[in-house]
């Protein structure tokens, strides 16, 4: 095969809460508008088939090679090597192992939380949990309120009365015993399994993750859809299933201390600047970087393939071009690509192999 990046078709995804225009923003599309497709699934070989909706092939990425769009787990399956590489292959077969989502939020989405890996494999049968980060790309105010995410239990939290409620299916206290966090652009925070949250309204974001959909959302009555049981619990006993929060009270300085890592400048020059976002250090299941360019840069590809998302301006990777919100994945034997031109990218690693 041809050693080039290879660039993903737009992948919108139906979840039950309202959102998508700040992701139409992004990608300068007319008209901007909320709807019930508020994600782009990027390098996705998982469906999106949730509560409310169900199709075959829901969510799966399709890839751009020798002119034609592929199915991208299936062109995994044929051309692993080159793409992920034999280490990754060994460890963890042919599928990324990391999850990369555009996401926007036009409503606050509902409380929920992710398992671990441990619990993931102890009553789900499963080798991922869902632990993610948030890249924040953008805000705006949502009937004038300002953006914000619920992250963590503060010193108003009850056990007792939360878990009731969760059981009950209605949080009449339960939401005010979260940390109010209001964001801007640039802010990143990692999400580990068993923390609560639930993103507010107004945030634009680059959503990384393990490569699963496994989640529990206590509430009944989610954004105008009411959930059975199985829904809720995905399935595991409902005090099981309230069992997997993690229950320590933090501040929001303890959140910020905890949770979000300080960028680190790697290399910088008259042409750019690249810079951690989320190291292998931080968290082991997936790393971030950025790039901002102005001019040329040589991007070395390390012991690994990416999975990038330019997120502003419009960048040349040796004769590919993409603008604001087209993303790609860059082959493991793909050891250096040349981009030009005047952009923001972001490119997410997988784990360690």
């Amino acid at each position: 095969m041809k050693l080039t990046i290879l660039p993903f078709a737009p992948n919108r995804v139906l979840r039950l809460y309202l959102g998508g225009s700040g992701i139409d923003r992004l990608c300068h599309a007319e008209p901007a508008v909320d709807n019930r497709f508020p994600e782009n699934w990027i390098a996705s070989c998982i469906e999106g088939n949730g509560r409310a909706y169900h199709s075959p092939g829901h969510g799966i990425s399709k890839i751009l090679f020798d002119g034609e769009w592929k199915d991208f787990p299936v062109f995994l399956a044929s051309h692993g090597r080159e793409m992920l590489g034999e280490k990754h292959l060994r460890k963890y077969g042919a599928i990324p192992a990391v999850l990369v989502k555009l996401l926007d939020s036009a409503e606050q989405l509902p409380l929920q939380v992710h398992p671990t890996q441990e619990d993931a494999r102890k009553y789900l049968n499963s080798d991922y949990g869902k632990t993610e980060a948030w890249i924040v790309l953008g805000t705006r105010k949502v009937n004038d309120e300002s953006p914000y995410l619920l992250v963590g239990f503060n010193e108003r939290l009850n056990r007792e009365i939360f878990i009731q409620e969760c059981l009950a299916g209605k949080l009449e206290q339960g939401l005010g015993m979260l940390n109010r966090i209001e964001v801007t652009a640039g802010d990143v925070i990692i999400i580990r399994g068993g923390v609560p949250h639930a993103i507010g309204p107004g945030v634009t974001m680059v959503e990384i993750m393990e490569p699963s959909d496994w989640v529990i959302i206590p509430e009944i009555a989610c954004c105008g859809v009411e959930l059975n049981e199985k829904q809720r619990f995905m399935g595991i006993a409902p005090e099981t299933a309230v069992g997997m929060f993690d229950f320590t009270v933090l501040t929001p300085k303890q959140i910020r201390a905890r949770y979000s890592p300080v960028p680190m400048v790697l290399e910088e020059n008259a042409s750019g600047c690249l810079r951690s976002l989320i190291s292998q250090e931080e968290c082991a299941l997936f790393s971030a970087v950025e790039l901002q360019v102005n001019g040329k840069w040589e991007l070395a590809n390390p012991d690994s393939f990416g999975i990038g998302i330019v997120v502003d301006g419009k960048l040349d990777f040796d004769g590919i071009e993409l603008s604001a919100g087209g993303n790609f994945f860059l082959p493991y034997a793909l050891k250096q690509v040349t981009v030009e031109g005047k952009g923001h990218l972001i490119l997410i690693r997988p784990p360690k192999s």
